[in-house]
């Protein structure tokens, strides 16, 4: 399954530097290919496969089997977020601080496009007038883009 993700520019040098201080930060040590990873993830939109990932960074960064062990670091120390599409393919992306959005993903071409919605975070906070403490949800659509169609 081919997944494409988009290749949107964010503001690089302050998405940048919020990436490496937030690794500063987390307590990982600070190596080459954490450091690459977080810079690529930060100047690209993803949400991207360890594969799309080792492609964007420099090769002699980091080899395959070191982008997978980084990416799963990096998501457990909440520095990235892990994407599941349900094709069993992890995707990342860079965790946006208080920031929370969602996915919808095309079943043929694969495209993925975020959706920010605050109909959708309505819910969260339905949860929490109710009492509910530490309120998370996964929600991801998927559909049929129009060029596919």
């Amino acid at each position: 399954m081919t997944h494409t993700p988009g290749t949107k520019k964010r503001s690089g040098k302050a998405a940048t530097a919020a990436a490496l201080e937030a690794l500063k930060l987390s307590g990982l040590k600070q190596t080459a290919p954490r450091k690459a990873i977080l810079v690529a993830l930060s100047l690209n939109h993803g949400p991207f496969t360890a594969e799309e990932v080792h492609k964007l960074v420099t090769k002699a960064a980091c080899d395959q089997a070191t982008i997978y062990r980084a990416l799963t670091q990096l998501a457990e120390a909440s520095l990235l977020r892990r994407c599941d599409f349900g094709d069993g393919i992890a995707r990342f992306e860079i965790a946006h601080g208080g920031h929370h959005h969602h996915h919808i993903v095309c079943n043929q071409c694969k495209r993925v496009e975020i959706i920010e919605d605050d109909e959708i975070e309505k819910i969260d906070r339905f949860a929490r007038k109710r009492g509910f403490a530490n309120v998370s949800h996964i929600l991801e659509f998927f559909g049929t883009c129009p060029q596919c169609q």
